[in-house]
Order: C-alpha cells, then sequence, then structure tokens
C-alpha cells in the first residue's frame, strides 16, 4: 500500500473523469450569481471610492463595469455548446443561413 501513495510532497494524479456537468437550475442560478456578485463587488469598489473622494461618479461606472465582466465571464464559461461527437458539420451557420453560395460559382445576384 505504501508504494501506491505519492511520495511527500508530490500532488496526487487526478482521476481521468470527465469534469461534472450541472443541471439546467444550477447553471441558471451560478449565471444568476456571477452577475449579482459582479454589480456588487464593483459597484461597492466605486462606492468606497466615492466616499473616499467625496463624489458620486464611480458607484454607477462601477455597477456598469461590474455588470460587463460579468457578462464577459458568463458568455466565457456557458456561452458554447460542446459539439456532438459522431456529427458531421454542415453547411449552415446557427441562423440557417448557408455559409456558402449554393452552386459553383453562382452568388446571390447571379452567376460571378
Amino acid at each position: 500500500m505504501a508504494e501506491d501513495s505519492p511520495a511527500r510532497g508530490d500532488a496526487r494524479p487526478r482521476p481521468a473523469r470527465p469534469a461534472r456537468q450541472g443541471s439546467g437550475a444550477e447553471t441558471g442560478y451560478a449565471v444568476i450569481g456571477t452577475l449579482i456578485s459582479g454589480m456588487a463587488v464593483w459597484g461597492g469598489a466605486g462606492w468606497l471610492l466615492d466616499q473616499w473622494w467625496d463624489t458620486r461618479v464611480f458607484f454607477p461606472v462601477g455597477i456598469i463595469l461590474g455588470m460587463g465582466v460579468a457578462i464577459y465571464l458568463v458568455v466565457a464559461r456557458y456561452g458554447a455548446a460542446a459539439p456532438v461527437p459522431g456529427r458531421r458539420p454542415t453547411g449552415t451557420t446557427p441562423g440557417g443561413r448557408r455559409s456558402r453560395p449554393r452552386g459553383a460559382g453562382q452568388t446571390q445576384k447571379g452567376q460571378r
């Protein structure tokens, strides 16, 4: 058994299992929590600066900045769905339009 454990000070190897996907409600609560906490943290920092420097501009700027950073974090973490394994990509964009002209050399206005 002693040979199975890592030497003192070495990191233990991580298991080779994929990350657990949360339910839809879990993801929704995480998104809402990120948005609210972004506004609260950056708005709070702006409020503290306003109190310290006796101004009234940093609180709204902090809330707007916090919302922008929070939206970026949400899109970066939850924005794109993983592609389905084994499925061939289609020639259409997510909006349903074709990504290339239909025929060889033919465009929307006619021949090239």
